[in-house]
């Protein structure tokens, strides 16, 4: 073994161990030949013996340079995607310029890995996790979300090119080439939509969560539930329009099956005398109270209902189970620090939440009935019985078409049942890594990838044990000293929360007041045709004080306490700036044009940045004052927030 060799397995091993196992496993390349040309040692060429064409069409080491000075324009790009490691000579000398931080490459052939691994040493490289190499087929829409969400590559989103290597690849591998291409960007959409692109959203979230924070502390808490499975199969019921035929089988197996119904499910449920064990909610909007005020009282008693600690209160009012209000798994919850009342309900519906319940709860068979993802066949977009409609949704221009459930053929969908459906696929990957089995018994609408589709008369057949009555369940509240104590642990929190905010915020104004009258006098000079008066020295100055305040945003006090409101206020500024940020800068005009393009985008970022604190310091004071009435009764000591 190569010492070059040896040092990249050994490094592949400790970070990519299913990589290296398959190259250890290699004894030679059978299907590519490795050939010198000229001269020099690594001037190395692969060629394709079995369609007898090169990796590179002239001379390696000549392709390479050149392709050194395209790259020139992308010195500045933290992150490159490249479809094709070559003989990895071209990748190693990336890394000579520290600006790129991950370098992610597909390699369609193995054999093609096992030679740049003998040729070029990467083990650092590996190490520091700055290259990632990646056989295509290990993409899948899971690792796709994880690689655009990592720190180093979210914000450089609008900056994503595949570069293709070399011309090889393009000829011999343009599907692949398509698929990944085409699951990166749906990832990137993806996970723009996951920093939040509401920020009244966010802040309705915010006020609902603090005002919600005595019926969450006074109630069960979550983490009771954790590998607590009732039976050996869950069944998440959702109100897709297929869901009215699957009923009476639903009917007769509900003694001996955990049944988790969503919120919108839960009227249909009662009217057909289903009872579930849990219904999930999610939505922070007054509407979804109507489900729970749509099913009678009596019907909801001993129902364990699951309700995100951000609901609208008329929606807890009108909740008549045993209440448990796990908290979304945002920064400002996680803020409190009140962990035993858990974290539910990181996708986009109460369905998605519902997956997640099944999954902490320990089930390793879950059922999907009702989710259908699309219209009907007859363009209904729910259930009978549902209480806004069987046709609530209506079709739109805007509409997507999806493969169909049984993957015959394409079906009418919209782009936030798409969303839901991202976040089932990407769930349900990662619950197959823990060995559970999902089944999609929908009978109808999308297919959800990674779910097994089958009919539920197979699946009760196959999976439901009638002799076998599923279990009951016991919850208990914490003891009413520990509830004060968390009572008053909320308040305190509150309270550094908006003073750390006024400081945080005061800063934050007054660098802007300066970056606002620096730009007037950039456009005032711009007009009068006198450029060259700009003072550059000032504007360095500017931008170093702007870093100053991103080193504050960047610390993890402002991002668990306001995060959220900020991303969600300058995620897409970020994106553009990050246009900015990886412009090139090698003359000196390139680098006064940047600075002033820096300086003048952030007068709007500052401006933002400042009042997304303030708005979230006004909403939590307001929402503070339920928490408050709550300490008053239990006659707790406390000093008013102002």
């Amino acid at each position: 073994m190569s010492q070059i060799f040896e040092k990249n397995i050994k490094a592949l091993f400790e970070k990519k161990p299913e990589l290296a196992t398959k190259l250890f496993g290699l004894k030679t390349h059978q299907n590519f030949e490795v050939i010198q040309q000229g001269n020099d040692p690594i001037n190395l060429n692969i060629i394709d013996m079995k369609n007898n064409y090169p990796v590179y069409k002239t001379q390696p080491l000549q392709e390479i340079q050149e392709k050194q000075k395209r790259f020139k324009s992308y010195e500045r790009y933290p992150v490159l995607f490249f479809y094709g490691l070559g003989n990895g000579i071209f990748i190693k000398l990336l890394f000579a310029n520290p600006a790129h931080k991950k370098v992610y490459v597909f390699e369609p052939n193995l054999e093609i890995i096992y030679i740049a691994m003998h040729i070029v040493d990467l083990s650092d490289e590996i190490i520091n996790e700055k290259l990632e190499i990646m056989l295509p087929e290990e993409l899948t829409y899971a690792k796709a979300v994880d690689i655009i969400s990592h720190k180093d590559v979210q914000l450089f989103a609008k900056t994503f090119e595949l570069h293709i290597y070399s011309e090889y690849y393009e000829k011999f591998y343009p599907r692949s080439i398509i698929e990944i291409n085409k699951l990166l960007i749906r990832a990137i959409k993806q996970t723009v939509i996951n920093f939040g692109n509401d920020t009244i959203d966010t802040l309705i979230g915010i006020e609902h969560h603090i005002n919600n924070l005595p019926v969450m502390l006074t109630n069960p808490h979550f983490s009771q539930l954790q590998n607590k499975k009732i039976s050996d199969v869950a069944i998440i019921v959702s109100t897709g329009p297929s869901l009215a035929k699957q009923l009476p089988l639903l009917k007769k197996i509900a003694p001996y099956a955990t049944l988790i119904s969503v919120d919108a499910s839960l009227p249909i449920l009662a009217k057909h005398n289903i009872k579930p064990d849990f219904v999930t909610s999610l939505e922070r909007v007054e509407a979804t109270a109507k489900f729970f005020k749509n099913t009678p009282k009596k019907f909801q008693k001993d129902i364990i209902m699951l309700h995100a600690s951000l609901q609208h209160k008329e929606v807890l009012k009108n909740s008549h189970g045993i209440k448990i209000l796990p908290m979304r798994p945002f920064r400002y919850t996680k803020y409190f620090t009140m962990h035993k009342y858990g974290y539910l309900g990181i996708g986009m519906s109460a369905a998605n939440m519902a997956y997640e319940l099944a999954f902490l709860m320990g089930y390793k068979t879950i059922v999907l009935i009702g989710q259908d993802l699309a219209y009907g066949e007859d363009g209904k977009s729910h259930s009978s019985g549902h209480v806004f409609g069987v046709n609530n949704v209506k079709q739109k221009e805007t509409d997507i078409f999806v493969t169909k459930y049984g993957g015959k053929g394409q079906i009418r969908s919209t782009k936030t049942w798409n969303m839901f459906r991202n976040f089932f696929e990407r769930d349900i990957e990662l619950a197959k890594q823990k060995e559970v089995t999902t089944i999609n018994a929908t009978e109808g609408g999308a297919r959800i990838h990674g779910a097994l589709e089958m009919p539920f008369s197979e699946v009760i057949e196959k999976y439901i044990d009638i002799t076998k009555p599923k279990k009951s369940i016991k919850l208990r509240n914490l003891s009413e000293n520990t509830v004060n104590k968390l009572l008053l642990k909320a308040h305190d929190k509150i309270k550094k929360m908006i003073e750390y905010g006024q400081k945080t915020q005061s800063k934050i104004e007054k660098v802007f007041l300066q970056v606002a009258k620096e730009c007037e006098n950039l456009e005032k000079l711009k007009n009068e045709n006198k450029l060259e008066e700009i003072n550059y020295d000032k504007l360095i100055k500017l931008s170093n004080k702007i870093d100053k305040i991103k080193d504050i945003i960047e610390t993890k006090k402002l991002s668990i306490m306001f995060g959220e409101t900020i991303q969600s206020y300058l995620v897409n500024k970020e994106l553009d700036l990050a246009k900015i940020m990886v412009r090139p800068s090698n003359t000196e005009i390139e680098k006064k044009a940047k600075l002033i393009d820096w300086i003048m985008n952030h007068k709007e970022w500052l401006f933002m940045l400042a009042g997304s604190i303030n708005a979230q310091i006004i909403v939590v004071k307001r929402a503070s004052k339920n928490l408050e009435k709550e300490l008053k009764k239990r006659n707790l000591p406390f000093e008013p927030i102002k």
